[in-house]
């Protein structure tokens, strides 16, 4: 059954209720934005501080030349808080993938799937971004819509050459071969013996298919109503975002805007000129002609009963200011694709605090004040002022001071430099002093942000220093990682659509090696090699992976060292733990971690199926001897010794352990 094509207004409504319907979105986009606990100056600023940018101003400047030094600390604690942030998160797999009931036996292929389209998206560089914006305003925006985008390309190929009964080509007036045509479009010809030539056609290709990121700054977003307290609270999310006349002509040749709306937008510029986010100005290109205008609109989806069956979700987009709806359409998931990221949240709002301009911003602006102090001091110290007697013979306009200069005067005292008592020292105090209140606020010391600290501490406090430091970034992490669960699953329902709505895709052999590495027949399981709907379809979960401890590669193979000696000393003790590492699953999930934390090369020889098959074998054969052997003596496993094979992997481990510790400043 064919698709139905999407018109701009899927509910009917009369033109009272559209217009009464822009008035109050528009009116509640007007409180919304009124009722920001943050002004747009006061988010430059935020932005000027971590882009260390000019804050000086001609009121606050004691003289022309006097430095401007903002202070470095906002950009430190920001891109070490970030770096952790995006490292944890973004391991290999981003997701791990959980399956409930019968859909427990597809997460393999919807993990591997995922990790495969999150490195082709670059997601990883969106991600940042909006923990950029995270951190230096009150929330980040992450935006999962889908898009599927197709443009024409000229591209050349070999067509059939229509023939005639005879065998010959047959040419048209101009003796220019005539070629075969189906439907439309040219045949092509894929060997070398059917007749051709070569053409130059335009043809549709598909740009983009599937879901896609954006990172929306704070300026241009809005959650409604205003006074929200809790997410359960929220029937709306708005942001802005301008187009440009010829794009929207397009939409509504697409029917996907109103032409009428579109016609009474008229054809003046609403966009403003363009800035950084720290204000610095930004060159325009010359606008010339109507196509070139661009349109200030706003995209909500919004909470209501507007078909009269009950509260659902809407996509609307609204000229705010002339209230003119362009389109209502039915939200295709049916839940928000808006993702808040609030690293440190507030009890009453469902903003947060910004890291720069709530949590560090005194002490910014207090290191700022004595590195400018310290600069002016110095100059001051270097280029002293001259006292010159009131009535001296010299005169420093006609006779400027500088080498060889010679300076007639009466009196020695006539002349003489002004002395500054030396206050380096204590400027210099008091600006560690706030670095240190810095650590204090940011929970990040010198060790934890990769820098070579001043002070003498011993090897053990900075351990401990450090681990307590990452303890107190991990809060972020996780409110963070709430979000990205979210985010799955609407990657997730956007992809089931996208292949749906093709014929799979073809997945490369990285993934399909990866599904191997897990145990699955991937001759059986994926025999074209293709990925499809019916894949994704099921009930999962999504978990982040990663914490700020174990992201430490180093530390994941000391505590895997450890780990093997706790169960060597556990099966000693108990021999029923001896007996459950003799499965071939345990066995598996042992190789499985070796391989991935000490990067093996080879990994299939280790984890794809033909080693599965020999270590199963192996079992079988012990197994067996077990048995035969059961009337002379205790097996191994009865006997509370190690399985083979575990401890001779405990003894290697140990000895990797005793040779990489002292390079990781671990204990031995």
């Amino acid at each position: 059954m064919p698709k139905v094509p999407r018109q701009p207004f899927e509910i009917t409504l009369t033109k009272e209720e559209s217009q009464t319907l822009a008035t109050d979105l528009a009116r509640a986009l007007d409180e919304a934005l009124a009722a920001r606990s943050i002004t747009d100056q006061d988010l430059t600023y935020f932005h000027t501080l971590y882009e260390q940018g000019r804050t000086r101003t001609s009121r606050n400047t004691p003289w022309p030349d006097a430095a401007d030094l903002t202070s470095y600390l906002g950009t430190q604690y920001v891109d070490v808080m970030r770096s952790h942030i995006v490292k944890t998160i973004m391991t290999e797999p981003v997701y791990t993938v959980e399956g409930y009931g019968q859909s427990e036996a597809k997460a393999p292929f919807v993990e591997e799937f995922h990790q495969w389209q999150i490195e082709a998206e670059g997601f990883q560089q969106v991600l940042s971004r909006a923990i950029h914006l995270a951190l230096i305003e009150p929330f980040g925006v992450l935006e999962v819509y889908q898009d599927t985008i197709r443009r024409l390309v000229r591209s050349t190929m070999r067509a059939a050459l229509q023939l005639g009964p005879d065998g010959a080509a047959v040419v048209d007036e101009q003796l220019n071969p005539v070629l075969q045509m189906t439907d439309g479009q040219y045949v092509p010809v894929m060997d070398e013996q059917t007749p051709s030539a070569e053409v130059e056609v335009d043809t549709f290709e598909t740009v983009c298919r599937g879901p896609r990121h954006r990172a929306i700054p704070y300026r241009d977003f809005v959650v409604l109503p205003a006074h929200a307290q809790d997410k359960s609270d929220i029937w709306g999310y708005a942001k802005r975002f301008w187009r440009r006349m010829d794009q929207l002509r397009e939409r509504v040749n697409d029917k996907h805007y109103d032409a009428e709306a579109v016609k009474a937008l008229g054809t003046d510029d609403e966009r403003p000129s363009g800035t950084t986010l720290a204000g610095e100005p930004i060159g325009m290109a010359t606008k010339d002609g109507t196509e070139a205008v661009e349109k200030e609109l706003w995209e909500l989806l919004i909470l209501r009963n507007l078909d009269g069956k009950g509260l659902r979700w809407y996509v609307v987009t609204l000229h705010k200011d002339k209230r003119e709806i362009l389109r209502v359409q039915y939200d295709d998931i049916g839940r928000p694709r808006y993702f808040l990221l609030v690293p440190f949240p507030r009890a009453n709002s469902i903003e947060g605090y910004s890291y720069v301009g709530h949590k560090l911003i005194t002490v910014i602006e207090e290191h700022t004040a004595w590195r400018n102090m310290l600069a002016d001091r110095a100059s001051v110290q270097l280029q002293a002022p001259i006292k010159r007697q009131q009535g001296a013979l010299w005169d420093p306009e006609s006779e400027p001071i500088g080498p060889k200069a010679v300076i007639p005067v009466r009196r020695m005292d006539e002349v003489e430099p002004m002395q500054f008592p030396d206050a380096t020292g204590p400027a210099i105090e008091r600006i560690r002093d706030c670095e240190r209140t810095g650590e204090r606020l940011a929970g990040i010391n010198d060790a934890a942000a990769g820098v070579t600290s001043d002070e003498q501490r011993t090897l053990g406090e900075i351990k401990l220093i450090t681990e307590q430091s990452l303890g107190r970034v991990t809060e972020a992490v996780k409110n963070i990682q709430e979000a990205i669960e979210e985010i799955g699953q609407v990657r997730h329902l956007f992809w089931k659509r996208a292949l749906r709505d093709s014929s799979g895709m073809e997945a490369p052999p990285s993934v399909l090696q990866g599904l191997e590495f897990r145990g699955v027949d991937v001759t059986n399981a994926v025999p074209d090699g293709r990925f499809t709907a019916m894949m994704l379809e099921g009930a999962f979960r999504f978990k982040p992976r990663g914490s700020v401890e174990n992201a430490d590669r180093n530390r994941q193979r000391y505590d895997f060292a450890q780990s093997l000696q706790a169960i060597s000393a556990i099966m000693q003790a108990n021999p029923l733990v001896a007996s459950i590492l003799q499965t071939p699953q345990a066995a598996k999930a042992l190789i499985e971690q070796w391989v991935r934390l000490f990067n093996v090369p080879d990994k299939q020889a280790f984890l794809g199926s033909e080693a599965m098959a020999a270590m199963q074998g192996a079992m079988q054969q012990q197994q067996l001897m077990q048995m035969m052997a059961a009337g002379g003596g205790p097996s191994p496993a009865g006997g509370g010794s190690a399985p083979p094979g575990i401890v001779p992997m405990i003894g290697a481990m140990g000895a990797i352990q005793g040779a990489q510790m002292p390079m990781m400043g671990m204990p031995t």
